[in-house]
C-alpha cells in the first residue's frame, strides 16, 4: 500500500451489458502477484448479468459500483473516478486487457520515477465477430523508457488538428496521477467534461504535468468486441446506435467554433479538444487550433464520413458556409489531406509486412490468452534489460 494506506493504483473498468468479456478483463486485471491496487467495476445500470460475473472473482482487489441510473459514458466515468483511492488511475475497457503481471512491473516502474503521468505501446486486439476469427491489428515493439515532453505534444496535437492526440497518457489505456484528476475537478467542477472522455483528458493532462514516461513494456491490450464501438460501426444499425449515444448526453451542444452542418458524431473529437483548451486558457490560451488540418484527420480516421456519404468535395462545396464558423483555405486542406493519405497508405502497408512475419494477425479467441502471450515478450524484454 502507499504510505497513506490507499492502493497505489486503482484500475477502472466502465461496463454496460457486456458480461461475456468482462470476465476475460477481470480475469487478466487480477492475473498480478501485486495486492497494491484495486479494480474497480462500474457498472452502468446494466440488465445482464453483470453483476454476478464480478461477484464470481472472490477477490478483495474487486469493488462493484452501480450509479442506480443509467448514466451518459462521460457521467459513469466521472462517477467511477469519484470512487477511485489509488495515487494513480488506469482506465480500460470491458472488452479490453490487462498483461498478466504488468501490473507488478507498473508499480515498481511509479516506485522508481514518481512521475505524474505514464504510457506505453498498447497493441490491439479484435474479437471474433461475424464469422471472422480473432485477429491482431496492431502490435507495436517494446522499447526502452523515455521521457516524452507533453507540452510539446499538446502544442503538436493542437497545430495538426487533432491528429496524435492518443499519444499523451490520459488514463485510458495509460496511468495518471489522481491529484491531477483532482485538480481538474477543482477548476472545472467535474473531470469529464465532453463526449469523448479520454480526448478530453489528454489534452487536460499536459496542463498539470510537463512529461511523462513512455514505459516501452506492455500493460494494456485495447480490444474490440461486436459491442464496442468498434465492433457497432460494422452493423447495419450502427446509426441507430449513434443516434443513442448522443441522446444520452440530452442537449448538449459542441464547439461553437465548428460547423453544425454536419452529423454531430463527426465533430466529437475536435469538439473535446477545442473544449479542453477552453477550459485551460492559461495553458492554451496562446496556441491556435488548425481547422483546415482537422478537415484532413476528418477522413483519414472517421469512417463516419462514409457512412454519412460524404465526399471532399461536398466539403470543398460548402466552404463559404465552414467560413462562418471558422478559417479554411481548400489549398490546406488538400496538402493535409494528401499527407493523411500518404501515411495512411504507409501504415497499412506496414501492417502488411507484419502481418506476412507473424508480428500480427490471426490471435487466440479471447484477449486473455492474447495477452498471456505478450506477458512472455515482456519477460523476454526483462532478460534483454529493457
Amino acid at each position: 500500500m502507499s504510505n497513506h494506506g490507499n492502493p497505489l493504483l486503482s484500475v477502472i473498468i466502465p461496463t454496460r451489458e457486456r458480461a461475456e468479456t468482462l470476465q476475460y478483463a477481470l480475469q487478466t486485471a487480477l492475473d498480478q502477484k501485486s495486492q497494491n491496487f484495486e479494480v474497480i467495476v462500474s457498472d452502468n445500470f446494466s440488465q445482464d448479468n453483470t453483476a454476478q460475473v464480478v461477484r464470481s472473482f472472490s477477490d478483495p482487489r474487486i469493488r462493484l459500483i452501480n450509479p442506480g441510473r443509467r448514466l451518459s459514458m462521460c457521467d459513469n466515468w466521472d462517477f467511477a473516478l469519484m470512487h477511485a483511492s489509488g495515487d494513480y488511475v488506469t482506465f480500460i475497457g470491458d472488452d479490453d486487457a490487462i498483461v498478466p503481471g504488468a501490473l507488478d512491473k507498473l508499480e515498481a516502474s511509479i516506485l522508481t520515477t514518481r512521475r505524474l503521468a505514464y504510457r506505453w505501446p498498447l497493441p490491439a486486439y479484435i474479437w471474433p465477430m461475424d464469422g471472422k476469427p480473432a485477429r491482431v491489428v496492431i502490435q507495436p515493439p517494446t522499447t526502452q523508457a523515455s521521457e516524452v515532453s507533453l507540452e510539446n505534444l499538446a502544442r503538436l496535437v493542437v497545430s495538426l488538428g487533432g491528429w496524435k492526440w492518443n499519444q499523451i497518457p490520459c488514463m485510458y489505456y495509460s496511468a495518471v496521477a489522481k491529484r491531477i484528476s483532482d485538480s481538474i475537478r477543482e477548476q472545472t467542477g467535474r473531470v469529464f467534461h465532453s463526449t469523448c472522455t479520454d480526448v478530453f483528458m489528454s489534452m487536460a493532462v499536459p496542463v498539470f504535468a510537463k512529461t511523462a514516461i513512455d514505459l516501452g513494456y506492455y500493460v494494456s491490450v485495447a480490444g474490440s468486441s461486436e459491442k464496442s464501438n468498434g465492433g457497432i460501426m460494422g452493423r447495419a444499425d450502427r446509426h441507430e446506435y449513434l443516434d443513442k449515444f448522443i441522446q444520452e448526453y440530452g442537449d448538449y451542444k459542441i464547439h461553437p467554433t465548428l460547423f453544425p452542418e454536419i452529423p454531430i458524431a463527426l465533430n466529437l473529437v475536435p469538439d473535446s479538444i477545442l473544449l479542453a483548451m477552453d477550459k485551460f486558457p492559461g495553458f492554451y490560451g496562446g496556441m491556435k487550433f488548425n481547422y483546415e488540418a482537422m478537415w484532413a484527420l476528418l477522413f483519414r480516421n472517421n469512417s463516419y464520413f462514409y457512412l454519412y456519404k460524404l465526399s471532399r468535395l461536398d466539403i470543398i462545396r460548402k466552404r463559404q458556409q465552414i467560413r462562418r464558423y471558422h478559417p479554411f483555405d481548400v489549398r490546406r486542406f488538400l496538402l493535409y489531406w494528401a499527407f493523411h493519405q500518404a501515411s495512411a497508405m504507409r501504415n497499412w502497408m506496414r501492417s502488411r509486412i507484419l502481418t506476412s512475419h507473424g508480428s500480427a494477425g490471426h490471435a487466440p479467441d479471447n484477449i486473455c490468452d492474447f495477452a498471456r502471450v505478450l506477458s512472455t515478450r515482456n519477460r523476454a524484454q526483462n532478460s534483454l534489460g529493457g
